[in-house]
């Protein structure tokens, strides 16, 4: 694990021009969030799960949103962070993933890109935040130790002040509330979703 003073606290506006806005240095972009997206609907969809309402936890710039309206505009969306220059920006609710409640769960929880920045404990309390928001499925995305040994990650470019774990020790946690039906897609345990046993990732 990387050592945790190196660990960014503040998701200001440098960061957000350095790694979001800059076509120089970004390392997201909106086409790849919409090939997510149309991955994860239509996957659900495969799987019986309703898609209605959307929990984009960690939303950031709100790709996401952009990427689900051209889906489906009927789709209800909310975006939580943590930047209170995002929510300043675009109106997104200012919360951390562990302390976000709502009277109402979602079908879906987006949460890519988040889970690196917090320690393990902030980790266990946001995915347990997490499976009580949740009665659909999660798509759950980080960096992880096995990426970056096998080179698919170039940790030159992107953000290297994060906490670096195993594909296995994320597993291991979410498989407490959810099924891993691979392609990032983790649905709730108890959820109304068909899932044969080939869909199950067997790692």
């Amino acid at each position: 694990m990387s050592d945790k003073s190196r660990v960014r606290r503040s998701f200001d506006r440098a960061f957000f021009q350095r790694y979001y806005h800059s076509p120089r240095t970004a390392v997201a972009s909106f086409d790849d969030v919409m090939k997510r997206a149309r991955f994860v609907t239509s996957y659900l969809d495969h799987l019986q799960v309703d898609v209605r309402r959307v929990l984009d936890a960690g939303c950031g710039t709100g790709m996401w949103k952009r990427a689900l309206a051209r889906i489906d505009r009927d789709i209800e969306y909310a975006g939580i962070d943590t930047s209170e220059y995002l929510c300043a920006r675009y109106g997104w609710t200012h919360s951390t993933i562990d302390q976000f409640r709502s009277r109402r769960k979602f079908d879906l929880v987006v949460c890519q890109d988040v889970l690196q920045y917090v320690d393990d404990a902030a980790v266990e309390k946001s995915l347990a935040s997490i499976a009580r928001l949740c009665r659909g499925a999660l798509y759950f995305d980080v960096p992880t130790k096995d990426d970056i040994d096998d080179e698919l990650l170039d940790m030159r470019l992107t953000d290297r002040s994060i906490h670096i774990r195993s594909a296995a020790w994320y597993r291991k946690r979410l498989a407490q509330e959810f099924v891993d039906a691979g392609g990032g897609v983790f649905v709730r345990r108890g959820a109304k979703a068909v899932i044969l046993a080939l869909e199950r990732s067997g790692r």
